[in-house]
C-alpha cells in the first residue's frame, strides 16, 4: 500500500513539473531552538540570471502593486531580494524577505497553483510578483497575516514571464515569525489553502503541500541514516530537509552555529551547477541561498558564485517613513565584492514596479 502511495505521488509530480517550461524548484527549511530561536533557510533555483538586489523598503513608502490596481503604504518596513523576472529586464518581483517585526517570507515554484479567472468586481489587484512584499508590509506575525488573508481579500494577478512570456506564475508562499509559527499559502482552483503551524518547517515544491506531508511521512517510519532520497527532485528534498533539521537537534545555542547549521541544510538540497539535463529541464541550479534570523532579525544571503556571505543587519536600518527606497546589487561585480554586514552599501533607488501583464507598464 505504502509503495503504492508512493508510486502515485511521483507519478503526479512529474508530470505537474513538467506542464510548465520554466520554473524555480526551490527549497525552504525553518529550524527552531530550544532556546527559542527561529532561523529559516532558503535555496532559490533558477535556470537564468536575474540580477538579485537587496532592498529596503520603509514605513509609510506607497507600495503599486499593479499598474492601475491596488496600492497600499507600508505599515512595516522591510527588506526584501528582488530581481528581473525578464533575462535582461527590469527588476519586478520580490522572492524572499523579513519585515522589521522578524516576519519572513519565501516564495517557491509550485506546479499547481491556481489563482482563478479575474474576479467581476473591484476587488483589490495585485501583481503575483507583489504578493510577498504585501504580506510583509502589512502584517507582524503569521497569526496575524493567515486572519487576514483566509478570506481572500487580495486578487493576485498571474502574470507570464520569462522567455517569451511562457511561464505561468506557479508559486506559493511559507511564512515564519520569531515565535516559530509557520504557515505555507498555496492558490488552488483560485482560492487559498492555508497550512499553518509550528510543524510546518519544510517547504519545497510540487505536489501540493497535503501531498508532500504524506509522502515525507512515509519516509519518517524508515532508518534515514540508511535509507534517504538523494535525487533534485522536489519530494527528495523535502525529505531530505525534514530530516537534517531533526538531525541539527535543538540544542544549538551559539548563533553562530545555529547560522551554519542552517546554511548547511540548505547546500544539502541545493542543485550543483552543472551540464543542463535535457530529460530534466525543470531541475535548474542554485544560484543563491538565503537565511533569515528572526530572532535577532539579521539577514544572510550567499551567491553560488562568489566565495563570501554577506549579511542585513535590520536592526540598525532606517526604516523611518520617508528614509526612501534603497537597494544593494549582489550579482556581477561589484556585488560579488561585498562582504559581512553590508548595511552601508545601500544606494537610492526607485520603488519596485512589479511584473504587470502584457500591454501593461512593468
Amino acid at each position: 500500500m505504502q509503495k503504492h502511495l508512493r508510486s502515485i505521488v511521483l507519478v503526479s509530480c512529474a508530470a505537474a513539473l513538467f506542464a510548465c517550461p520554466v520554473s524555480y524548484a526551490c527549497s525552504r527549511a525553518t529550524w527552531l531552538g530550544k532556546d527559542g530561536t527561529a532561523i529559516t533557510g532558503r535555496s532559490m533555483d533558477w535556470p537564468y540570471d536575474f540580477n538579485t538586489h537587496f532592498y529596503v523598503i520603509p514605513r509609510g513608502e506607497k507600495n503599486e502593486g499593479l499598474p492601475g490596481g491596488h496600492s497600499w503604504e507600508s505599515k512595516y518596513g522591510t527588506v526584501v531580494l528582488a530581481g528581473a523576472m525578464n533575462p535582461g529586464g527590469p527588476i519586478n518581483g520580490a522572492f524572499d524577505g523579513m519585515n522589521e517585526k522578524g516576519l519572513g517570507a519565501n516564495m517557491l515554484y509550485l506546479a499547481e497553483t491556481d489563482f482563478g479567472p479575474a474576479p467581476a468586481g473591484d476587488k483589490p489587484k495585485v501583481s503575483w510578483a507583489g504578493w510577498l512584499q504585501y504580506i510583509l508590509s502589512n502584517y507582524a506575525t503569521v497569526a496575524e497575516a493567515v486572519e487576514a488573508m483566509k478570506d481572500n481579500p487580495i486578487y493576485f494577478v498571474p502574470c507570464n514571464f520569462g522567455p517569451g512570456g511562457a511561464a505561468h506564475p506557479s508559486v506559493h508562499l511559507s511564512l515564519t515569525d520569531p515565535s516559530g509559527d509557520s504557515a505555507i499559502m498555496e492558490y488552488l482552483d483560485g482560492k487559498v489553502v492555508i497550512h499553518h503551524g509550528k510543524k510546518h518547517q519544510v517547504m519545497t515544491n510540487s505536489p501540493t503541500y497535503d501531498k508532500q506531508l504524506t509522502l515525507n511521512d512515509y519516509w519518517s517510519r524508515m532508518d534515514n541514516t540508511k535509507v534517504l532520497p538523494g535525487s533534485h527532485q522536489s519530494e527528495d528534498r523535502f525529505v531530505r530537509a525534514s530530516y537534517y533539521l531533526k538531525f541539527m537537534g535543538d540544542e544549538i545555542v551559539d548563533p553562530r552555529r545555529q547560522v551554519a547549521g542552517v546554511f548547511s541544510v540548505m547546500r544539502n538540497v541545493s542543485v550543483p551547477w552543472g551540464a543542463a539535463d535535457p530529460d530534466h529541464p525543470n531541475i535548474a541550479p542554485t544560484y543563491w541561498r538565503s537565511v533569515l534570523d528572526h530572532s535577532r532579525k539579521n539577514y544572510y544571503f550567499e551567491s553560488a558564485l562568489s566565495p563570501y556571505v554577506v549579511m542585513v543587519d535590520l536592526n540598525k536600518v532606517d526604516f523611518s517613513p520617508g528614509s526612501g527606497v534603497r537597494s544593494a546589487a549582489l550579482e556581477g561585480e561589484e556585488g560579488f565584492k561585498l562582504q559581512g554586514v553590508i548595511n552601508d552599501a545601500f544606494k537610492p533607488a526607485q520603488p519596485i514596479a512589479y511584473l504587470a501583464p502584457d500591454g501593461k507598464k512593468s
